[in-house]
C-alpha cells in the first residue's frame, strides 16, 4: 500500500512538473493540438487538467486521439483501487505513441514517455513483490518442514525415554 501511494505521489509530482515546464502563453496552451476526421485533440495542459479532475473515464474508442488515451492511462494508474489492467493500459499507451508519431506533439510525447516510465516502474515493483512473496512462501514451507521434523524427533526422544524407564523398572 505504501509503495502504491509513493508511486502515485511520484507520478503526480512529475505530472505537475511537466505541466509547468516550458509552458507557452495561455492562448497557445489551451489550443487543440490536432484535428483529424473532425476530432479535437487537446494538448498536454488540457490532458493534465483532465487527470487532475480525476474522474473515471471510459476506454477510448478506435477513433480516440492520443490525448484521450494518455488521460485514460494516467487516470487508471492513479485511481485504480486494485490492480489496473496493465495489458490494456500498455495497449492504449502504444496506440497513443503511434498517434503521436503521426501528429507530432511535444507536450503529449513527453507525457507518453512519463507514463511509459511509470508503467515500467510499476511492473518492476510488482515483479519484485511477487518474487519476495514467492521467497516468503518458500521460507514458510521450509519452516513448516523443520517444525515437523523437530516434532518427530521429540516423539522419538520421548519414546526412547519411555523404553529406558520401563527397562529400569523391570528387573
Amino acid at each position: 500500500m505504501m509503495k502504491r501511494l509513493m508511486g502515485v505521489m511520484l507520478l503526480l509530482s512529475v505530472l505537475a512538473g511537466c505541466s509547468s515546464l516550458g509552458r507557452p502563453g495561455r492562448e497557445v496552451a489551451s489550443a487543440p493540438v490536432g484535428r483529424a476526421a473532425g476530432r479535437v485533440c487537446h494538448d498536454a495542459e488540457a490532458v493534465l487538467a483532465g487527470v487532475r479532475r480525476g474522474r473515471e473515464l471510459a476506454l477510448p474508442g478506435k477513433d480516440g486521439c492520443a490525448g484521450e488515451r494518455l488521460r485514460y492511462v494516467a487516470v487508471q494508474l492513479l485511481n485504480s483501487d486494485g490492480r489496473p489492467d496493465m495489458a490494456r493500459l500498455q495497449q492504449q499507451l502504444d496506440l497513443a505513441t503511434v498517434q503521436l508519431r503521426q501528429e507530432q506533439s511535444d507536450g503529449l510525447t513527453g507525457l507518453a514517455a512519463l507514463l511509459a516510465a511509470q508503467m515500467s516502474e510499476r511492473r518492476r515493483h510488482e515483479e519484485a513483490a511477487a518474487r519476495a512473496n514467492a521467497q516468503w512462501l518458500e521460507q514458510q514451507r521450509r519452516a513448516d518442514e523443520l517444525a515437523a521434523k523437530l516434532d518427530a524427533l521429540r516423539l522419538i526422544e520421548q519414546s526412547m525415554a519411555d523404553k529406558a524407564q520401563k527397562k529400569k523398572i523391570q528387573p
